[in-house]
């Protein structure tokens, strides 16, 4: 008995015997295109058209129906209008931080940077006024002998409002740079095959980790850690690549950073060797 594969990317086709596939095999790369499909007996759906939701998957979206990507389909919260909107963000919360891998593999990268730009901005906004509210519950004390020095007239309540306004434009800022020098270094690595939004998508769904600012003091660097590790995983999901060529898209600005302090340390080093403090 033959099995025909065909690659739902370049649309090339192959017969092979069934015998000659291993055993518990699921995915297979296309020859051509070289990128990975799921083996059709494998996959448990009969309705082409139907995406896989339910408990088993711990989301629910819709599918994209076409055969590129026929697997990916949206997250929770781009499902909200049937789950409702506390559900979609639940759901969503739960599967970001506890099933990225399971999330990412499936979600889509063609529905737009709408809906998860405003997952993210909700998430990482509400995050980040609650650490705001903890590092001030720490510094409160050294902030009341300045605050009318420095702000005068100006109410805690004002400046509270303006933290309010601030803090989105700035969240969308570092999503879309930071999201647009990730998928850059992904690029010449040549781990960003499915484009920006793609990139941008799981820069904007690992926001989910904010959710540990709840825990005070502490609750920053816990969110930290855990949406860089959110982001290897979900990063090498929806791309289709390899672990250590995201790991390196991130290790690369550090490293930069870190010869570049070296060289300038160096550089001074040499300059008050050479020349002293006469010239301060």
């Amino acid at each position: 008995m033959t099995v025909e594969l065909t690659c739902p990317y370049c649309r090339f086709s192959k017969q092979i015997p069934k015998e000659k596939i291993p055993k518990g095999v699921k995915w297979v790369t296309c020859p051509r295109c070289r990128k990975r499909f799921e083996i059709p007996e494998f996959n448990p759906r009969t309705d082409l058209g139907a995406t896989e939701t339910g408990e088993e998957k711990g989301y629910d979206g819709p599918g994209e129906g076409n055969g590129k990507d026929l697997k990916r389909h949206g997250s929770p919260w781009e499902n909200r209008s049937n789950l409702g909107l506390w559900q979609g963000i639940y759901k969503t919360l739960k599967a970001v931080l506890f099933s990225p891998e399971k999330l990412f593999r499936t979600l889509t990268y063609k529905g737009g940077i709408k809906e998860p730009l405003a997952f993210g901005l909700l998430v990482a906004c509400l995050g980040s006024m609650i650490g705001f509210f903890w590092e001030f519950l720490i510094l409160s004390g050294g902030l009341a002998s300045l605050a009318y020095p420095l702000f005068g007239r100006l109410t805690a309540a004002l400046i509270f409002l303006l933290v309010i306004v601030i803090i989105p434009v700035l969240v969308t800022l570092v999503m879309f740079i930071y999201g647009g020098i990730l998928h850059l270094l992904l690029r010449i690595l040549r781990a960003g095959q499915n484009g920006f939004e793609a990139t941008f998508r799981v820069v904007s769904y690992s926001q989910a980790a904010q959710v540990w600012a709840l825990i005070p003091f502490f609750g920053g660097l816990i969110a930290g850690i855990w949406q860089l590790i959110v982001q290897i995983i979900g990063l090498r999901e929806i791309h289709e690549t390899s672990y250590l060529r995201v790991i390196i898209a991130f290790v690369i600005p550090v490293a930069l950073i870190f010869f570049l302090v070296i060289g300038v340390a160096v550089f001074l080093f040499i300059y008050f060797k050479q020349y002293g403090f006469s010239r301060l």
